[in-house]
Parts: C-alpha cells; structure tokens; sequence
C-alpha cells in the first residue's frame, strides 16, 4: 500500500510538473516571438518612412540599414532593400550570404500592413534567423517636375539565435526540475504513505492482541488521527459486544449444562437403585413415574431453550389477530386458579382493550408472569392483573404482594437461569427461564416489559404491546370497568 500511495504522488507530482513547466515554456516561447516579430515590424516601418520621407537621402538609407545593425548589441538583424524588379539598392554588411534570394523568403507584406508572413532559417553555423519582408513606396520627382510612386521590398533578417539559446537553457533546466521535482516527491511521498499508514498498522497488531481469552483489549485508548477516530470508536463498541455476548455465551453454557446435570443425575440414580436388586413390578412404576416428571422437566427446559434460540436468530414469524385482551385473562386466569387456590391466594383481573398480537405467545408471556407471581406470593395473599389501554399501546401490569425481590437483583431478573435465591431453585419447580421467555416475547411485538419490587411488600411486572400506527383511534381500545 506504501508502494502504491508513493507511486501516485510521484505520478501526481510529475503531470503537474510537466503541465506547468509546459505551460511556461510555451509562455516564453509566445513572447519571444511576440517580441522579435515587433521588431522585424519597428524595422520596416522605420524603412518605409525614410523611402516615404527622404527617398534621395543616401546617408539616411545606409545609417539605417549598415551602421544601425551592425552597431546593436543585441537584436541583431540584417536588411536588404531592393527595387520591384529585383535590382539591388543597399545591403547590410554579409546579408548576401545570410539573407536567402526572394523566391525563398515570405512574401512581403502590403503597404497597409506593418508585417505579414515570417519565416524561419536554421544556418549551417547553428544560427537562427526569423526573416519578414514588406513593400514600401517612396515618392521621387520625375524630369516632369512631377512626383513618381516607385517600390522596393525590404527584407529583414533578426538574429533570434539568443533567443532560441534562452529557451534551451530553459528547457533543460525544467528538465532538472521535473526530475528532481519526481524523486523528491517519490521520496516525501514514502514518508507521508509510511507515516499515514503507521496508525492502520497499529490498530492490527491492537486487532492481532484480541483473543477469545483476551476480549477485554481495546483499541481506542490510542489518539487516533481523526480519520481513524472513528473506526476504532466502532470497532470499540463491536468488541464490547463480542465480549457481551461471549460473556453471555459462557455463562448460558455453563447454566445449561448445570440445568441439564440434576434431571439427567436424577434419572441416573434413581435407574441404578432400581437395578440395585430385583422388585415388584409396582416398585418399577414408581421409578417410571418419578422418571416421567425429570422427563417432562427436561422437555420443557428444551422447548423453552429452542423457543429462545429461535427468537434470535429471527426464525420466529408472528401471526397476528385483532382480539380482547378480557377474554383471553378469563381463560388464562382459569387455567391457574387451581394453583392459586391450593395456595390460598386471591387471583384477580381487571379492564379491557383490543390488541393486535400474536395470541400464542401472548398467552405464554401472561401466563409465566402470573405463575412466578403465584410462585412467591404466601399464603393470604393476592396477584392483580390490570389492563390500561393507552392511545398507542396496551400496558398490562401484573402486581402481587409476595416476598419482593432485593434491588441489587432486579436487574438481572430478566436473564436467561437467574434465580434471587439460588439455595431455594431445587425447592421450586421451573427451568429459570420464565422471565427471560416473557422479555423475548414482549421484544418481539417491538414492546418492553419492567420489574419494579420492594422487599416484603411485593413486585409488580408492567408489559407494555404497541399499537399499530393506523390503529391508534379509540374506536380500537374501549375499557370495560365492569369486567
């Protein structure tokens, strides 16, 4: 990666050099030219006024032609003036063997132009002329006492051999600038790549250190430049739950296999007393019928196993229905006021509404809230169900004045084989799994469910079923106080 970062600012580097060190040298060629064609143009038009001005005026003609070119030091040109048929007039000092014949120079420019075509000669001694040739009219007095237009073309030849070693000496040393330019480049662009890249390396060997024995390390103590911030605040918070649930993996796997332990013990034994000796065949029911309650105990603990894995893993589709929630407590109530009775508590429900849930679960939630009510509520005693119809929810509040619960437990209350009293969890029947089935339930209609308690005055459990948003009239929630 180093590599192929460097190698782009060495390439990004190089096409902006080249671009600008292009773009100038075109600059400077543009303007020599610019300057040396306005010097050919200076030159004719200094020609055309002395022909125009003082055409009998030899020593005007030879100053301007001989002496003044020869006494520049720099812009350096020859001229050449001859007559329209090609009869020569004045020359510059060695013009004839620099200046070529007319047939090979531009064409001269109009009289109304200060300078047309120009062209450039490449001598045998390397040097370079930029050449241009225009008419020009002088006005001479004929023998007739009157004036007599005559023409001459004037050819100039400059010197542009300076300007043209300017630009070689310019354009070499872009050269040596694109090519210091690209290794500096190359080479700052490393350090940047290596300097930018040194934080992704780190968060891999902090990435490498995390081990399942090791999930507790974390990447974000590091200042982190804030392109990475980020990243590993994310990745962060996808440890802690990995370590969540890794927790809660470890804990759920060493619950069940304790779970799984005191039926699988209990049959175990009680089928090696009954194999001690031989017995009648009503002392083999009895082991039968004391087997069957350790069977039915472990095919609840399975179902309400598979029940939970299947809830979160979203293999569990709802099949909703608009029905009464009265109704559906009167049968439920029903089916546990024999319990109630045999414990001597008072089972009661009140209010109404119409909830769209899924009946099934909907029943098993109430129905497991209601049997750990009556499970630790003595003798005497009461458990309450009120419904409370809300504008967008149904709240069902399930509330008895059993033993209560000590505050340093609520929270965990809702976990998958958690017991407040873990000495008494052989003493009661269940699989430690009620509450933690009713959360998932209740999670599942996107609702929420809480636990409030006090210790010797009782518990109360609220569930709470949303309502579907086009629902949310009161046509769709009555409370019938009668009930």
């Amino acid at each position: 990666m180093v590599f192929r970062l460097s190698a782009a600012y060495a390439v990004i580097t190089i096409t902006l050099l080249s671009l600008f060190g292009a773009f100038l040298y075109w600059s400077l060629k543009e303007s020599l030219e610019v300057g040396a064609r306005n010097t050919l143009a200076d030159k004719i038009s200094v020609m055309r006024q002395i022909l125009r001005e003082r055409p009998d005026d030899q020593e005007a003609l030879e100053e301007e032609v001989q002496w003044e070119s020869t006494a520049r030091r720099r812009s350096v040109y020859y001229s050449r003036l001859l007559q329209d048929n090609g009869t020569l007039v004045i020359q510059s000092a060695g013009a004839q063997n620099l200046i070529p014949e007319l047939s090979l120079c531009p064409s001269p420019a109009a009289e109304d132009r200060s300078i047309g075509e120009t062209r450039e000669f490449r001598l045998a001694s390397e040097r370079t002329l930029l050449i241009g040739s225009a008419w020009a009219i002088s006005d001479v007095a004929g023998k007739s006492g009157m004036n007599q237009s005559q023409r001459f073309i004037y050819t100039v030849a400059l010197d542009t051999t300076p300007e043209q070693n300017i630009l070689h000496d310019y354009r070499d040393k872009l050269l040596l600038v694109l090519i210091g330019g690209s290794l500096i480049s190359a080479v700052a662009g490393t350090y940047v790549a290596r300097r930018g890249i040194r934080p992704i390396k780190e968060i891999s060997a902090a990435a490498h250190r995390i081990t399942a024995n090791a999930l507790a390390e974390r990447v974000g103590s590091t200042a982190w430049p804030r392109e990475l911030a980020g990243l590993a605040t994310e990745f962060d918070a996808m440890l802690q739950r990995l370590e969540d649930s890794f927790q809660r993996l470890s804990q759920f796997s060493a619950d069940i296999a304790h779970e799984l332990r005191t039926p699988i013990n209990n049959l175990m034994g009680e089928a090696e007393v009954a194999l001690s000796r031989d017995r009648t065949s009503k002392e083999y029911a009895r082991v039968i019928a004391s087997s069957l309650e350790e069977y039915h105990r472990l095919a609840e603990l399975i179902h309400s196993l598979l029940f939970l894995a299947r809830a979160e893993n979203a293999d569990l589709s709802l099949h909703k229905s608009w029905f009464q929630v009265a109704d559906e407590l009167a049968q439920l109530l029903s089916y546990h006021e024999l319990q109630a009775t045999e414990s001597e508590v008072t089972l009661n429900f009140s209010g109404d509404a119409k909830l769209l849930a899924d009946i099934t679960l909907f029943r098993r939630a109430i129905s497991n809230v209601v049997a750990n009510a009556l499970k630790h509520t003595p003798a005497t005693g009461n458990v309450a169900v009120e419904v409370r119809p809300l504008r967008d929810a149904v709240k069902i509040l399930v509330k008895d004045d059993g033993v209560g619960i000590p505050a340093e437990h609520l929270s965990r209350v809702f976990d998958r084989f958690y017991r407040v009293d873990a000495s008494r969890a052989t003493a009661m029947p269940g699989t430690g799994l009620g509450l933690a089935i009713v959360k998932t339930i209740v999670e599942l209609h996107g609702g929420s469910v809480t636990i409030e308690s006090e210790l010797g005055k009782g518990t109360l459990v609220t569930l709470v079923f949303p309502l579907p948003e086009q629902t949310l009239s009161t046509d769709h929630q009555h409370c019938d106080p009668t009930r």
